[in-house]
């Protein structure tokens, strides 16, 4: 790490570390053989997330036949993964959730374009791989962005020096020209200053589609396409809308097929403002 993002970071005091329930999340996140009396340990003791995760467990999004009444009920019917995953989401909601003024971003604006990441993310890791790649993908999704918080403070006072409106190269080179690195070099940073582990590390720091490494496979293309499908929707997280023509040629190279992509476009509005409304928001 250099001695500028290490500095950020600390002087950072609230990014220097995550809530203590979030921190204890991620390290459930990456149990695959976590038991349920671990997840409902952390959860149980939280009156406030367990009350969000019920509203997401009880959200249309997961079509469950009867209402959820409780963090054990939902634990049973929708697995610890599942489960682990939506309460982490919630435990990050109110980290993403401020306004980011040197982004021109107002309050929610990122939260909902990590949301809609997300939930994008995990529908395209779903067309392959085990259950786990749609666990992973959700959460890559939900912090791929985490370094526009480190970076809205140090920028705030260059405002103008950063295009509005800009697409991903101009907001990136523009990042690195004022402060010698960007958004996403500095999310990869602060994501292990966090602990998290190496393969949403690996996400966060190549999800503007930098693919060299085969081995990054399903998960980077999947959470790649995503960012670029909710700029694309006009979610966009400090960048301007991708037009047509510009959206289906940055998209090509992550090999998703048109097919897939169109009827993904026409449901992710409805699954984020259906998600959002559970728990008291809107688009």
């Amino acid at each position: 790490m250099s001695a500028s993002l290490s500095e950020l970071i600390a002087s950072t005091s609230e990014l220097s570390s995550l809530p203590m329930t979030t921190m204890q999340m991620m390290k459930l996140l990456d149990d695959d053989t976590v038991e349920a009396s671990r997840v409902l340990d952390v959860i149980e003791k939280d009156p406030s997330l367990t009350a969000n995760l019920l509203k997401l467990a009880n959200s249309a999004f997961y079509g469950l036949r009867r209402q959820v009444g409780s963090a054990r009920e939902a634990l049973i019917l929708l697995g610890n993964q599942t489960i682990v995953t939506l309460a982490f989401a919630t435990s990050m909601g109110d980290i993403l959730r401020g306004p980011l003024a040197a982004y021109r971003l107002d309050r929610n604006a990122l939260w909902h374009h990590a949301l809609g990441t997300a939930l994008a993310a995990t529908h395209l890791a779903s067309l392959s791989g085990p259950q786990e790649n749609r666990e992973r993908a959700f959460t890559a999704g939900l912090v791929h962005d985490i370094g526009k918080l480190l970076l809205n403070k140090p920028l705030k006072t260059k405002l103008d020096q950063l295009p509005p409106d800009c697409n991903f190269s101009d907001l990136l080179e523009a990042e690195s020209n004022i402060l010698g690195f960007n958004h996403a070099e500095a999310g990869a940073r602060l994501a292990e200053a966090w602990n998290f582990p190496p393969y949403l590390v690996k996400v966060i720091e190549c999800h503007h589609g930098d693919l060299a490494e085969p081995q990054d496979g399903e998960l980077l293309r999947a959470v790649s396409a995503a960012n670029l499908i909710t700029c694309y929707l006009g979610w966009g997280g400090g960048t301007g809308p991708i037009g047509e023509e510009k959206f289906w040629a940055d998209v090509a190279p992550f090999g998703y097929d048109e097919t897939v992509l169109r009827p993904l476009i026409e449901q992710l509005p409805s699954d984020l403002e259906g998600m959002l409304g559970t728990i008291g928001e809107s688009l």
